[in-house]
């Protein structure tokens, strides 16, 4: 496996033999007239990250945070108490290793699930913004050069619940393109625990900045290629413009299916009781012999509709036949016992 310096050296190899054949051919000669040659534009291709994102998947991704950065633009100071202004600045696509070895050892990474989407997405945020957001959940104020420190388990639970609040709009952003219901799985500073969960995945990296009290920070989120992969073909900036279509009922459709069903016979009975009898005593029966039941005079029956219990009844006449009258709804938890 060749290098990234490696390739370059091998693409800025072939482009000096292919400068110094052309020099060494004979030139035509020149009437004047002949339309200037073409230079030659090679570009670097990395092999071992390949893009994976299209241009338009990468435009529908940046427009769908574009809408997140405006959606916390209203949400974050009312939650922070303190004016933010979040504005997506940075939109690039690599592999999660890569990325992460930048990041320092005291980063909180949190996991973020997209269901029904698989696999999770990863929310950093940088660390002068980090404190500044713990200094002022807690009502202090920083003062100077902010200091580098551990976070505990209490910054971390409050820095979670921020991330929390911003699922919402999250939701909400993504809406236009397909139906997510975002989750926060876990959050932890273990670097070696999410390279494990995300592997050597091919994520987009959009980077939120965040200036809040003067300080300046970044919020960055990484999502898996194949995380995105089932809904690819939605993933478009044509669908995010014109918005994801809903699934609407026909009200006429409706109302015949309705009647439809209606005109459907279903069975209902009613359980009178049932007896425990030793096989003695069920062959030694005669006419005129009687049972006694289980079941208590003065208790309400079960009804069954279609073989399943629904409701209570008590017994009683109707004109000339043996009629039931419902009293009660079957409750499963109530008639457990």
């Amino acid at each position: 496996m060749l290098a990234q310096s490696e390739i370059d050296a091998l693409l800025s190899g072939a482009i000096d033999m292919e400068q110094k054949e052309a020099q060494n051919r004979l030139s035509p000669p020149d009437f004047g007239n002949h339309p200037a040659q073409r230079q030659k534009h090679v570009q670097p291709y990395n092999f071992w990250s390949p893009a994976r994102f299209s241009k338009e998947q990468m435009r529908a991704g940046e427009l769908v945070h574009e809408d997140l950065s405006g959606r916390l633009t209203t949400s974050l100071p009312t939650f922070l108490r303190t004016n933010v202004r979040p504005h997506l600045v940075h939109l690039e696509q690599g592999r999660f290793a890569d990325f992460i070895k930048d990041f320092p050892a005291s980063t909180l990474f949190h996991l973020i699930t997209l269901a029904p989407l698989p696999g999770h997405m990863v929310l950093t945020m940088s660390a002068n913004v980090s404190y500044l957001i713990l200094e002022q959940r807690l009502g202090g104020k920083i003062e100077g050069k902010v200091t580098e420190r551990a976070l505990t388990e209490i910054d971390q639970s409050l820095l979670r619940g921020m991330v929390e609040h911003m699922l919402g709009d999250m939701k909400t952003a993504w809406s236009k393109v397909a139906a997510l219901e975002p989750s926060l799985e876990d959050s932890t500073i273990n670097q070696h625990w999410v390279t494990m969960v995300m592997g050597n995945e091919r994520v987009i990296l959009l980077t939120i900045e965040l200036s809040m009290q003067g300080v300046t920070g970044t919020i960055s989120l990484f999502i898996p290629f194949n995380t995105l992969k089932p809904i690819t073909n939605v993933l478009n900036p044509h669908i995010w413009i014109a918005g994801r279509k809903e699934h609407q009922q026909d009200p006429l459709a409706r109302q015949v299916a309705l009647q439809s069903m209606l005109k459907a016979n279903i069975p209902v009975r009613v359980l009178l009781g049932g007896a425990d009898l030793p096989l003695k005593d069920l062959l030694s029966l005669q006419v005129g012999d009687v049972i006694a039941l289980e079941q208590e005079i003065e208790k309400p029956l079960v009804v069954l509709v279609a073989n399943k219990k629904q409701f209570y009844a008590r017994v009683g006449r109707a004109n000339k036949h043996l009629g039931i009258q419902i009293t009660d709804v079957f409750r499963e938890q109530e008639a457990a016992p």
